[in-house]
This record gives C-alpha cells, sequence and structure tokens, in this order.
C-alpha cells in the first residue's frame, strides 16, 4: 500500500467517524424537538381546557348584583307579610335557588364566611372591625357580601366584618 493509499483510507475513516458523529447530533436534535413539541402539544391542551372552564366567568361576575339583589330581597319579607308577599318570595326564593343550582353545576361555589371561622385574606376582604365579647380577634363576626370561587379561582370575595377585643375586656386586662 502506497503513502497516498494510506492518507486515502485515513481520510476515508476520519470522514465516516464524522458522519457518525453528525448522525448522532443530528438525532439528538430529533428526539428534543420531538419532546419540546409534546411539551407543547400538552401545554397548549392543558390552555385550552382552561379556557372552556373559565369561559363563563364574565357571564358569571355580571349576575353576582343579581343574586346579591335576590338574597337581599328575600331578607325583607317578615313572617308576618301578606300572603300574596310571601307567595312572591317563594317565587323568589325559588329563583334564586334555581340559579344558584345551575351556577354550581357550572363550577360556582360560595366562599365559606361563617361567624366565629378565621379569617382568611386570600378569600375574605375585611370590610370593617367590630368588638366582640364572645368571639375571639380575627375570627369573622358577620358577613356583609357573600363570595364565590368558579373551580380553584377566586372571583369575589367574601366582604366580612372582623371581630376585635370588646373594649371592656381591654380595660380589665390594664387594671
Amino acid at each position: 500500500m502506497t503513502e497516498e493509499e494510506k492518507i486515502i483510507q485515513e481520510t476515508e475513516a476520519e470522514e465516516e467517524k464524522d458522519w457518525a458523529e453528525e448522525a448522532r447530533k443530528f438525532q439528538d436534535l430529533y428526539l428534543r424537538s420531538l419532546a419540546e413539541t409534546e411539551n407543547m402539544r400538552r401545554r397548549f391542551q392543558k390552555e385550552r381546557e382552561e379556557m372552556s372552564r373559565f369561559a363563563g366567568e364574565t357571564i358569571i361576575r355580571g349576575v353576582l348584583p343579581a343574586l346579591d339583589n335576590l338574597g337581599l330581597a328575600l331578607g325583607y319579607i317578615k313572617a308576618g307579610a301578606p300572603t300574596e308577599a310571601l307567595n312572591l318570595a317563594e317565587g323568589v326564593r325559588l329563583t334564586l335557588k334555581g340559579l344558584m343550582d345551575t351556577l354550581k353545576e357550572n363550577g360556582l361555589r360560595p366562599v365559606p364566611a361563617e361567624r366565629g371561622q378565621t379569617f382568611d385574606p386570600n378569600v375574605h376582604e375585611a370590610f370593617g372591625q367590630e368588638p366582640e365579647t364572645d368571639l375571639s380577634p380575627g375570627t369573622i363576626s358577620q358577613e356583609i357580601q357573600a363570595g364565590y370561587m368558579l373551580y380553584e379561582r377566586l372571583i369575589r370575595p367574601a366582604k366580612v366584618l372582623v371581630a376585635t377585643a370588646a373594649p371592656e375586656a381591654d380595660e380589665a386586662a390594664v387594671q
């Protein structure tokens, strides 16, 4: 074998190594691109699902004041009211119940804000403070306006009065 043939063989061997290395690089690039495409597909699918899940949020936000007004209307009916007023109140109650049932089926749920429950700034909005002797400070004294969540998203916090220590208890503690 001549010197020239040896050089040609070495060159061919190096080219084969280069092609093999190049093929590995392209295979790696292909696999990474495939994984990225799959990740994007999953992300887009999740975004589509979330968009459809929360598509009615704007409408629900618009309906919340009507829910509040129906609840207030029921609060004004007295037990000794005329029969016509009681019948009207029953119709309003059934309308409110039907509307709330439909909204619950679509993911709406009220934010719990019962008297004595611990105030949670993530779901409650402090409307004010109220001195209380029978409640510990930092708990809910009264719910002013109902709050709602759409699935796990807060769409309106519950407006509440937060209990504080009563002035009598403060004065006794000082003495």
